[in-house]
């Protein structure tokens, strides 16, 4: 499939005008970063002045991180794939000249942009302190884990026939995605399969942080990380093979 810039980047800032436009995403946009400021005071309350431990504000910035991936990252593509095609409007621009490569790039890089600006807001809003963070180690860690999401979104976007069926198809997943890594620190049965999950390796980054080592990441962590990049990748492509968009 050919690709044209002048097409694809015309095309990406219309689906962020239509990003911009989604409730859905604008709600999620704002709890994410309120529901960190709200457990970060909530904590600091309980504790009746005193310093709160750094695990505290980890453990906050652990949640804020996770909710955006999964509830941004994860359900934005899949939610405005199923819309145009419960409205026909994708047919209509895949028989154009848009190419399904030109499509896919810029239905991602909207949500995949603005996930990283959550990321990085969640970082300052969790109060924890950024002497301890690894800063570039936790923007390239973070925004894998956001582009593994946005693949992910797209294959529940090709399978899903309408919004419904796209959101219980997408909430099923975000709860794997988000409970297991969550409660994996609490539940040592669910530490295993957490660390063989993408956002698995987001909380173990965060863990580390909370542990003083500045977010360092063991082997085992990055192959699961560019496996899961791979293995999306693998899946969408053979899933486009099967259903596509629709036919090129």
């Amino acid at each position: 499939m050919n690709m044209s810039l002048q097409k694809t980047g015309t095309l990406t800032i219309f689906k962020f005008k239509e990003l911009l436009k989604n409730k859905t995403f604008l709600l999620s946009a704002i709890l994410v970063p309120a529901m960190v400021v709200g457990f970060r005071l909530l904590y600091e309350n309980m504790l009746a002045g005193e310093t709160p431990p750094t695990s505290i504000f980890s453990m906050v910035l652990n949640l804020g991180v996770t909710f955006n991936i999964v509830m941004i990252s994860l359900l934005m593509p899949a939610n405005m794939l199923a819309k145009e095609k419960e409205k026909n409007t994708l047919r209509v621009l895949m028989t154009s000249s848009v190419s399904s490569l030109e499509y896919f790039i810029a239905a991602v890089v909207p949500t995949f942009c603005v996930s990283l600006v959550i990321n990085v807001c969640v970082l300052f809003l969790s109060g924890l302190d950024l002497n301890l963070i690894n800063i570039p180690l936790f923007m390239v860690v973070t925004a894998i884990a956001s582009l593994i999401s946005c693949v992910i979104g797209m294959v529940i976007g090709l399978f899903a026939k309408n919004q419904m069926s796209s959101g219980n198809i997408a909430t099923m997943i975000m709860l794997v995605l988000m409970m297991i890594p969550m409660f994996s620190t609490m539940v040592d049965g669910l530490k295993t399969f957490s660390d063989f999950l993408y956002t698995g390796v987001v909380t173990n980054l965060i863990t580390s942080i909370s542990e003083g080592n500045r977010g360092a990441l063991a082997t085992q962590d990055w192959l699961v990380l560019f496996g899961s990049f791979v293995v999306a990748i693998a899946i969408f492509m053979v899933s486009y093979r099967k259903f596509g968009f629709t036919k090129d």
